[in-house]
């Protein structure tokens, strides 16, 4: 009988292109010791803010980790804008009736639309009453905001973040700008850390924040001002 021999070579098969998966996920983000003195965190996450109010476009990733209550999305890579108007586009696994979903995603004239199967898509209604990805980046209660409200910031190391050389900021962040970002009801400071471009204009390249202890959502920004055509799909 050849089953055994062949469920080994599946299941070496499958350990191999884990620890390759692994490897990648890895390289993503390093650390590098150095004897130059890291920059103040008050005046980095001051000069990034500034940045990221003004940023008309960027590309998107959202990793949440564990559970976050009231926010059904686990994943989404897109591209959003605010000109002409807020826009989103892109691809998310939302949770939808105790399941994981994967589905094309727009959001436009603040309505969410939904695609299971190609050119075949969903209104969802108000993008607010699931989860309004455009949120992101207002400068009053998005990203920008989240760094205008740290407390007790300190730069913990020099880090490269998808090629980018960042300084990693830690601290707390008001629950107002938690809650104003994503819908965790915080009633209290929440730990957060950022990844902010060491150099240039001190692009936002990543944010964590984590509302519980395992629980987390992480925010990953590229392509900073990159122009995003967005276009209402066809029902």
């Amino acid at each position: 009988m050849q089953t055994r021999p062949r469920l080994s070579r599946i299941l070496i098969a499958m350990a191999a292109i884990s620890t390759a998966v692994a490897l990648v996920v890895g390289c993503s983000s390093s650390s590098s010791t150095s004897s130059e003195p890291l920059p103040d965190a008050a005046g980095l996450l001051q000069q990034s803010a500034a940045t990221t109010k003004g940023l008309k476009s960027a590309h998107l990733e959202i990793t949440v980790n564990g559970k976050i209550e009231g926010l059904p999305v686990k994943k989404l890579t897109g591209d959003l804008t605010n000109v002409p108007a807020t826009a989103v586009q892109g691809n998310a696994t939302i949770t939808m009736g105790g399941s994981d979903v994967d589905a094309g995603l727009v959001v436009i004239d603040g309505t969410l639309y939904a695609s299971l199967s190609p050119n075949s898509w969903l209104d969802l209604g108000p993008a607010a009453d699931i989860y309004d990805p455009s949120v992101i980046l207002n400068p009053d209660s998005g990203l920008a905001n989240i760094l205008t409200n740290f407390s007790d910031p300190k730069s913990e190391s020099s880090q490269t973040v998808n090629g980018v050389q960042t300084i990693k900021v830690t601290g707390n962040i008001s629950a107002d700008a938690v809650n104003k970002l994503v819908p965790v009801k915080a009633t209290g400071p929440v730990p957060g850390t950022a990844w902010i471009q060491k150099d240039g204009d001190h692009n936002l390249v990543q944010a964590e924040i984590d509302p519980s202890s395992g629980n987390s959502i992480q925010m990953t920004l590229s392509n900073w001002n990159t122009p995003v055509t967005v276009t209402k799909p066809a029902m």
